[in-house]
C-alpha cells in the first residue's frame, strides 16, 4: 500500500514539472517571436549611370629640367652643391678653374696693344704722306699705300679688341650659376675633374612646375584629345588630382607600342620627380547598380545590407561592391534594381526585426 501512495506521488510530481515545462517553452516561444521595431529610412537600389574608366600607371616628370656644363676646357675648382640641395637662381653650382682663361686675356691684351701701336704708326705716316700730297712731294699711288695701311692697321685693331673681350667674357663662365630655382637631382663630377663643353656636371630640376607622363595604348589614345581631363594618384599624396592633358604623341613608342601622354599637375609639395602614380582616363560609359554608401553594414567582417521584405521585415545580405561613385558604390552582386534597403538607423538591426518607415524616407 506504501509502494503504491509511493508511485502516485511520483507520477503527480512528474506531471506537475511536465506542466510546469509546457508553461516555460510557450513563454520562451511567446518570447522568441516578440519582433523588435526600428525607425529608419530606406532607399531604393537603381540602375544609374557610371563612366567606364581606363586607368594606367604614370611617373612624376619634371616640366623644367636642366642639365648644367662648362662651356670651358678646364679643372674644376669646386662644386659646393650636393644632392637634393634647393637653390635659387643665380647660386653657384660649380667654378672651373681661371688659369687657362687668364692666360688667354693675357695673350689678347698683347695682341690688342700691339695693334694699337700699329694703329698709332699707320696713322702718323698717314697724317704726314697727307701733308706731303698737298704739297706735291708725294705721288698719288705713295699716298694710296699709305691709306691702306692706316687702314688695315684700324681693322686689325678692331680685331684685337674683339678678341680681348672674348677672352674677358670667357672669364663669366668660369663661375656657373643656377639658371632658375630648383633642386639638384644629380652630380656627375667632383672638385679636380676635368670639364669639357658638353659634358654635364650637375642637373637640377623645378620640383615646382611638375607634369605626369604615361603612354596609353592605341585605343585608349584614339579616344583621348588634348584639353580632356584625368584623376591622378600620386604615392605619398593621400588626395586624388585632376591633371589635364596637353601633350599627346602620335607617333608610337616602337618598343611597347604606347603613346606617350603628358597631364599637366597641380602644384604639391614633397613630390619628387620618378615618383609613381596611377593615372584614370575616361573613356565612356555604362550602366551599373547603385546602392547609396549609408546603406553599407559590416557584420562579422562581412559587408552587407538590410533588404526591406514582405511584413517590413529586413534580412542581412552580403553584397560585393565596387568603386564608390560620389556616394554611392557599384553593386557587382547581392542585390536586384528596385529592391529597398536600409539607410539609417541600420547598425543595431538583425535579421527580422520590423522597421517602420521615417516620414522622409524615399522607401516610404
Amino acid at each position: 500500500m506504501r509502494a503504491n501512495s509511493k508511485i502516485l506521488s511520483v507520477s503527480l510530481l512528474a506531471l506537475a514539472l511536465g506542466l510546469s515545462g509546457c508553461d516555460s517553452e510557450q513563454a520562451t516561444q511567446q518570447l522568441a517571436y516578440e519582433v523588435a521595431e526600428h525607425q529608419v529610412s530606406v532607399a531604393p537600389v537603381n540602375l544609374g549611370t557610371v563612366p567606364l574608366v581606363a586607368s594606367v600607371p604614370g611617373s612624376v616628370v619634371p616640366d623644367q629640367q636642366a642639365r648644367i656644363a662648362s662651356r670651358l676646357m678646364g679643372y674644376i675648382r669646386s662644386i659646393p652643391v650636393e644632392v637634393g640641395h634647393h637653390v635659387k637662381r643665380g647660386d653657384l653650382l660649380f667654378e672651373i678653374d681661371p688659369q687657362d682663361i687668364q692666360s688667354q686675356i693675357s695673350q689678347a691684351r698683347a695682341v690688342y696693344q700691339q695693334a694699337q701701336a700699329a694703329l698709332e704708326n699707320a696713322k702718323a705716316d698717314f697724317d704726314r704722306f697727307s701733308q706731303l700730297l698737298k704739297e706735291e712731294s708725294v705721288s698719288r699711288q705713295q699716298f694710296d699705300g699709305i691709306r691702306l695701311q692706316y687702314s688695315v692697321a684700324q681693322e686689325n685693331l678692331a680685331a684685337a679688341k674683339a678678341g680681348l673681350d672674348q677672352a674677358e667674357f670667357q672669364l663669366n663662365y668660369a663661375n656657373v650659376r643656377a639658371p632658375f630655382d630648383g633642386v639638384i637631382v644629380q652630380k656627375m663630377a667632383v672638385a679636380g675633374d676635368l670639364a669639357a663643353p658638353g659634358n654635364p656636371i650637375v642637373v637640377i630640376e623645378n620640383l615646382r612646375s611638375l607634369s605626369v607622363q604615361t603612354e596609353v595604348s592605341q585605343d585608349l589614345y584614339a579616344v583621348l584629345k588634348v584639353g580632356d581631363t584625368a584623376q591622378i594618384l600620386v604615392d605619398g599624396v593621400a588626395h586624388q588630382m585632376t591633371g589635364e592633358i596637353y601633350s599627346l604623341v602620335a607617333a608610337a613608342n616602337p618598343r611597347t607600342r604606347g603613346h606617350t601622354t603628358k597631364l599637366s599637375l597641380p602644384e604639391v609639395n614633397n613630390v619628387n620627380s620618378g615618383t609613381f602614380a596611377r593615372i584614370s582616363f575616361v573613356r565612356g560609359e555604362r550602366q551599373a547598380i547603385l546602392l547609396p554608401a549609408e546603406a553599407l553594414v559590416t557584420r562579422a567582417g562581412i559587408q552587407g545590407v538590410f533588404v526591406v521584405g514582405s511584413d517590413n521585415l529586413v534580412s542581412f545580405r552580403m553584397v560585393r561592391i565596387g568603386e564608390n561613385l560620389n556616394g554611392h558604390f557599384e553593386v557587382q552582386a547581392g542585390l536586384d534594381v528596385g529592391e529597398q534597403v536600409v539607410v539609417s538607423n541600420n547598425q543595431t538591426l538583425v535579421n527580422g526585426d520590423r522597421v517602420i518607415f521615417n516620414a522622409s524616407s524615399t522607401g516610404a
